[in-house]
């Protein structure tokens, strides 16, 4: 193997880091000082190396002669041409083409007319400076200049090619270099040293010399673009004329056409970042296009919502109807807007609020529309249940309205009874049973009344929230019993059977409750239970189910219709129902019932048929 001189190759890798760094700090100073010096600089480069490249060449190994001017300079040069491409314009990276190759040149001919000088005449030398550099091959010279032409058009070319497939900046710059590069030592040997007969040396030299600066200077060009100057390049130009020519018509349309499409990728970008859906169509209302923000609200993607595929989101019963008026605005090339709602894939709705404006060309033409759809599902829930909250309060109004006018009636019935039959008492002549009859009935009179102000003041509290619950022991069974007892007379005289069913013994049938509030529940449905049977039996009590008590109240009376059974535990709604079922009373009983059960963490319901009868349930803890 052949011994390898790293002092030399030490003394290469310095001065490439000296002329990287050169460059470098020129091209940084470019937005301050302008492109000048960096000019300057390369045509300095190109008097050095058109001196090293034709005279100088330093043996590395028995194999390898290296020319500092051809490997370091030379190769410099070059990635000055391909940084001021990426960083800059095409414009920029012409002139400096343009000015190393008027520089060679003129460097040739000095060189040529200097030492037609120098061979044709005497010349004093009072230093004895060695003329040597003047008998420079100009051949070369002229060889080189052609070949440094024809590789910036290389280092244009490729690196637009490889960035098309290649992301990494490293790659990219590696790659463009080591061909040019390679093009640049085969060219340059073939066309100087033809002649010579070691020219597979110098070849081969040529070759491994200027790839391993490459890939020098492409380590530190990267790092210089990735850290200092980070890379923007964007492909612009793809033929001769773009960049060292001026455009012809055909490239003008090109430029045009990609910076339409510049325009529309930002466009695009933007539109991604939006918070509302944004949608464009052609002028027949056909949909073209709509954002990531679109496709998030309707569950639809992209290419299901192009031309009319969008209108399958939308919910049925507002199909028809958008369709028609977006078609109808569209042909009359009006801007739209609509509420409209998407219905999911999995059965959820969103409401949207969609707007839409026509664009127009040079020709006030209509050329399409843009439009955006803003999500309002929570706006339009809270209208539904601000709808819903006022027809809640119109209807409690009229409740109110009737319940007044039921108590009116309720109240002034046995007021009025009193009244009369206390003024049949003063008379003189009355028997003693007649007194007696009379008596009695201003007394039913008088609970009539005093219950409907009890109600009155119960529904009263319990809309205020001022009823609290007491807690003790309470005997279920004896409570029960007692109602039994209670409301026997009254089932007898309307020849009603009225049953008990217990569904504990006495010794477990103790448990800890507000005794008000559970009588008060029990004796409302069986006293309503009583109202409205007028045959068969009723029939309470209760079982133990789990933690749970359950009572029941059976009727065989009139029943409620379906459409009544939840209203029912409404305030008031016994003033509204039909005259055959409002009887007497405030219709407010059951709705004291169900607030009772509710605070003694119960729940109330009933199980009904119309005219097959009733059966109330509810629940309460059974805590012993």
């Amino acid at each position: 193997m052949d011994a390898i001189n790293f002092y030399q190759i030490s003394i290469f890798l310095l001065q490439g880091l000296i002329v990287a760094s050169l460059i470098l700090l020129l091209f940084r100073l470019r937005t301050t000082m302008g492109m000048g010096l960096l000019f300057a600089s390369m045509g300095l480069f190109q008097f050095i190396q058109v001196f090293f490249a034709s005279t100088l060449y330093f043996e590395v190994s028995e194999t390898l002669v290296v020319s500092p001017g051809s490997s370091v300079l030379f190769a410099g040069t070059l990635f000055a041409v391909l940084l001021t491409y990426i960083k800059e314009d095409a414009v920029t990276t012409r002139r400096l083409i343009y000015a190393l190759v008027i520089a060679n040149l003129v460097l040739c001919f000095l060189l040529l007319s200097f030492r037609l000088n120098i061979e044709g005449a005497y010349s004093y030398n009072p230093f004895d400076v060695s003329t040597e550099f003047f008998y420079t091959n100009v051949f070369v010279l002229f060889v080189g200049t052609g070949i440094l032409f024809i590789d910036s058009i290389l280092i244009i070319f490729i690196f637009e090619f490889i960035s098309k497939h290649i992301s990494k900046l490293f790659f990219r710059i590696l790659i463009t270099m080591t061909i040019v590069l390679s093009f640049d030592a085969i060219f340059f040997t073939i066309g100087s040293f033809w002649f010579f007969e070691d020219i597979e040396r110098i070849l081969y030299s040529g070759l491994v010399s200027k790839v391993f600066m490459g890939i020098f200077y492409t380590i530190i060009f990267t790092i210089y673009l990735k850290y200092f100057e980070k890379e923007t390049f964007k492909s612009n130009h793809h033929s001769f004329k773009d960049i060292y020519h001026s455009l012809t018509y055909k490239q003008k349309f090109e430029v045009a056409e990609k910076a339409i499409q510049l325009t529309e990728s930002r466009y695009h970008t933007l539109t991604n970042l939006v918070p509302v859906g944004i949608f464009m169509t052609k002028a027949n209302g056909k949909t073209t296009f709509v954002n990531p923000q679109w496709c998030r609200i309707s569950g639809i993607s992209q290419e299901e919502a192009l031309n009319d595929g969008w209108l399958s989101a939308v919910h049925p019963d507002d199909r028809k109807k958008l369709k028609k008026g977006w078609y109808d605005a569209s042909g009359n090339s009006e801007g739209s807007d609509a509420e409209y709602r998407f219905q999911k894939t999995d059965g959820s709705i969103t409401w949207v609020l969609g707007q839409a404006i026509p664009e127009y060309n040079d020709k006030q033409e209509v050329i399409g529309y843009v439009g955006t759809i803003t999500e309002i599902t929570e706006i339009k829930l809270y209208e539904i249940e601000l709808n819903k909250l006022k027809d809640k309060a119109e209807e409690s109004d009229r409740l109110k309205s009737a319940f007044l006018a039921n108590m009116s009636h309720e109240i002034r019935t046995p007021m009025n009874g009193i009244l009369g039959l206390a003024e049949l008492l003063k008379e003189p002549k009355l028997s003693g049973d007649e007194q007696q009859l009379y008596l009695n009935l201003i007394k039913e009179s008088g609970a009539r009344m005093l219950n409907i102000i009890k109600d009155i003041i119960d529904i009263s509290r319990i809309e205020a929230n001022q009823v609290k619950v007491y807690e003790d022991e309470v005997d279920i069974n004896k409570e029960t019993e007692y109602l039994l007892h209670f409301f026997k007379p009254e089932t007898d005289k309307k020849n009603i059977k009225l049953i008990l069913d217990n569904g504990l013994k006495n010794s477990e049938a103790i448990i800890k409750t507000d005794k008000e509030k559970f009588n008060a529940v029990l004796t409302n449905l069986v006293k309503n239970a009583i109202k409205y049977t007028n045959k068969g039996k009723i029939e309470f009590g209760y079982k133990l189910k789990g933690d749970f008590l359950k009572f029941y109240v059976k009727d065989t009376g009139i029943g409620i219709p379906k459409n009544r059974q939840q209203a029912i535990f409404d305030r008031f709604v016994q003033a509204d129902l039909e005259d055959r079922y409002a009887l007497e009373g405030a219709g407010i009983g059951l709705s004291i019932a169900k607030a009772y059960v509710e605070m003694l963490q119960g729940e109330i319901w009933l199980e009904s048929k119309k005219d097959k009868g009733s059966t109330f349930y509810f629940t309460m803890p059974y805590i012993q």
